[in-house]
């Protein structure tokens, strides 16, 4: 399933580029045969093609066999009442209901009681107060500015159901690195600085939720992901390294401008950063935080 986009790629993506670029001229923009969002004052670095949707098929599948689940808020009775209302903010994966839904993918597998809305989470979610009894947000760090986090927070609660979870997760920063992987992770901190973006969020989201006023059960898991022996599956620590090196392709751009380098420079540092990732057992943490919305006396049954 995680590379079902794949299989339709040579002629879902031919269209789409055609209606991209004929009816929707300014959506998107184009680099070094990459396709990137076109939205004014975006921070976001990564591009929005198939190649970046097959990495986040990777990675999806990678988090799902390192958690052996899809989410760690206590919401299985929930999800099998008729009637629940889930929103997965962000992330361009949903598998709650058995289901791995894409936006990129045709919209034929899309199950009917499943629909993909296009909006600026960072100007407020398109959705009334109380909609959703599951609210579930991962990987935001490159989108989302430091000043913005109490905002989207916020947003996410409100249009949460009270008594209804949301769940948050956002990876830790490289722990153990080589010289090569260490160069290339200075170069990821120096363009997230300069963004605005918050390389630190997964030590803030406890804070975050605690402050927000409206939320309890707060409660962190935390997993440990190696890139190397100490991961006891090395066939797992293959797809880990192989998803790092996909994600250097994919920042490849912000990290050439960023550390101010040659493509041929960049390709040694990366060919380098993969045996590296490896040999030094480098690692990072894998957070998930959740909580609940408090009911109040004015809040419907």
């Amino acid at each position: 399933m995680g590379c079902t986009s794949s299989k339709f790629r040579e002629k879902t993506e031919s269209i789409e580029s055609q209606s991209s670029q004929i009816e929707f001229p300014t959506e998107f923009r184009y680099v070094d045969g990459r396709r990137f969002h076109n939205v004014e004052n975006a921070v976001y670095p990564l591009p929005n093609d198939y190649d970046e949707l097959d990495r986040l098929h990777l990675q999806h599948f990678m988090m799902k066999f390192i958690w052996q689940n899809n989410f760690s808020a206590p919401i299985n009775h929930t999800l099998s009442n008729p009637g629940t209302k889930v929103l997965d903010v962000g992330y361009p994966l949903v598998e709650f209901v058995g289901l791995d839904i894409s936006p990129l993918q045709p919209t034929q597998i899309k199950p009917k009681n499943f629909k993909f809305v296009k909006a600026n989470v960072l100007e407020g979610l398109p959705f009334e107060d109380n909609t959703f009894d599951f609210v579930f947000q991962r990987y935001m760090f490159t989108g989302c500015t430091k000043e913005k986090w109490p905002y989207l927070i916020n947003e996410i609660v409100r249009v949460l159901k009270p008594g209804g979870f949301l769940e948050l997760s956002e990876p830790s920063k490289m722990f153990d690195l080589g010289p090569a992987t260490q160069r290339l992770f200075n170069g990821l901190i120096e363009l997230m600085e300069k963004r605005g973006l918050d390389s630190n969020i997964y030590q803030k989201l406890e804070d975050y939720l605690q402050n927000q006023g409206q939320l309890e059960n707060i409660k962190k898991e935390v997993k440990q992901c190696y890139h190397g022996v100490k991961s006891n599956n090395i066939k797992l620590s293959k797809v880990v390294v192989n998803n790092m090196v996909t994600a250097y392709g994919s920042f490849k751009l912000a990290l050439l401008e960023a550390l101010q380098i040659s493509n041929e420079e960049f390709d040694e540092l990366v060919k380098i950063s993969e045996k590296e990732l490896f040999d030094f057992d480098s690692f990072n943490y894998l957070p998930r935080v959740y909580a609940s919305k408090v009911i109040d006396d004015n809040s419907e049954n």
